[in-house]
């Protein structure tokens, strides 16, 4: 079981810079301002939700594969959504994600006691990307508010 543990960790881990990879990608190709700036936002978000855990990845002595490599992965994600609009794609955002809560709770059950603080982290980086799909979905002007309340917790 702890294999299982590590081995999703580190990749949980990767996933996040790929995803910063992705975000950051995803700004250059939404055209309008606002869209660009909320993916950096996502961008920045992924990034610390996988600084939350580095600690981790530390303890065990986890080596993830260098960050250039994972974002590059990331931004190849980008040709999966390119033929979506923006609020197609931001309706694959509040469909998806939420299979990611289940995968993080399972990480969380497979972890030390110890160890839950900064996996809620990460799990909480989930919740604040799920909330801003819903607010950008209903049209609210400040849908990065929970972007924006996570990273300063």
């Amino acid at each position: 079981m702890k294999e299982k543990y590590l081995n999703t960790l580190l990749l949980y881990y990767e996933e996040e810079i790929m995803g910063e990879g992705y975000f950051l990608s995803l700004s250059k190709h939404f055209t309008e301002k606002h869209q660009k700036e909320k993916m950096v936002m996502m961008a920045e978000v992924e990034r610390y939700a996988a600084k939350s855990v580095m600690p981790l990845l530390q303890k065990y002595k986890l080596q993830p594969r260098p960050a250039k490599i994972l974002q590059t992965i990331g931004e190849e994600g980008v040709k999966k959504i390119v033929n979506l609009s923006w609020i197609e794609f931001i309706q694959q955002i509040n469909d998806n994600y939420p299979n990611y809560l289940i995968e993080f709770a399972a990480l969380e059950a497979l972890a030390p006691s110890e160890d839950l603080p900064l996996l809620k982290i990460l799990t909480n980086h989930e919740i604040a990307a799920i909330e801003f799909a819903e607010l950008e979905l209903a049209g609210v002007n400040l849908s990065i508010k929970p972007l924006l309340e996570y990273m300063k917790k």
